[in-house]
């Protein structure tokens, strides 16, 4: 028969979390899918308990979790390490670094074709499909997207510089090669913030010049979608066995889901 900190323990094991943390979901998830056949009803003991699932987890001795604001927490055993692409702040994981599509593109994409601004619909679209008034984007060049990095790397350490220079002058892919080196090196978080900050100046410079107010709707954020199924998939942790077999999801589980997602 398990008992809490056991199961904790055998999960995190099981899901690699001593070298890795994992989401606290997933913990659960397996928790229920290891515990419920030896007679161990993680929900109910939850419910019991009066708090959090990651409260009780972050209560067994050996075990650490980070807490995540807007997201899940993650969950390890001393001395496990938090994934790269976890440690990229949700907004930063925009496909479009903090920028509407539309706006990304035009200023960051490599074309022989340039790209305008239409006032009248606000929207940047290639310059030979802009059709009335329309504001031209100044091409981007692949010189000027290697600077941006080569800024970046001036800001680390000697040590670490190399590496990344070489990726950038001795290439045939800088770009890619550039964010493989990053990501490798446990960097990427720090490489997309300052991205997204010399995009941002470059946009705002670029309406200053063509006596334009930049719009709030061109720095709109990305959300990550949650379809119903996920939603459905990711409370199934949190339901007793008995609530399982009946096919019923109380309030009390989304309660449980929801205070883990947002607890600091």
């Amino acid at each position: 028969m398990y008992d809490w900190e056991q199961l904790t323990k055998d999960a995190l094991q099981d899901l690699g979390a001593e070298s890795l943390m994992v989401p606290g979901a997933k913990l659960r998830e397996h928790m229920v899918r290891i515990g419920s056949p030896a007679g161990f009803d993680v929900a109910g003991h939850v419910a019991k308990s009066g708090t959090s699932f990651s409260r009780l987890v972050e209560g067994v001795a050996g075990v650490i979790v980070q807490a995540r604001p807007g997201s899940d927490v993650l969950v390890g055993l001393d001395g496990a390490r938090i994934p790269e692409e976890t440690a990229v702040p949700r907004e930063a994981k925009s496909r479009y670094g903090g920028l509407r599509s539309d706006v990304y593109q035009a200023f960051t994409r490599v074309s022989k074709v340039a790209f305008a601004y239409l006032p009248g619909t606000d929207r940047f679209v290639p310059a030979d499909q802009a059709q009335g008034a329309s504001i031209e984007v100044e091409g981007q060049t692949l010189e000027r997207l290697i600077a941006y990095r080569q800024e970046f790397v001036r800001t680390l350490p000697l040590e670490d510089q190399q590496r990344l220079l070489d990726a950038l002058d001795h290439s045939t892919n800088p770009l890619s090669d550039f964010r493989r080196e990053v990501t490798a090196r446990g960097m990427l978080a720090r490489w997309t913030a300052l991205q997204e900050k010399i995009i941002k100046d470059h946009v705002i410079k670029w309406a200053s010049k063509h006596g334009l107010t930049p719009r709030d709707a061109w720095f709109q954020r990305s959300q990550i979608s949650n379809t119903p199924h996920r939603t459905l998939a990711r409370l199934t942790p949190y339901l007793t066995a008995d609530e399982i077999r009946d096919l019923r999801i109380p309030f009390r589980a989304i309660e449980a889901l929801l205070a883990d997602l947002q607890e600091k």
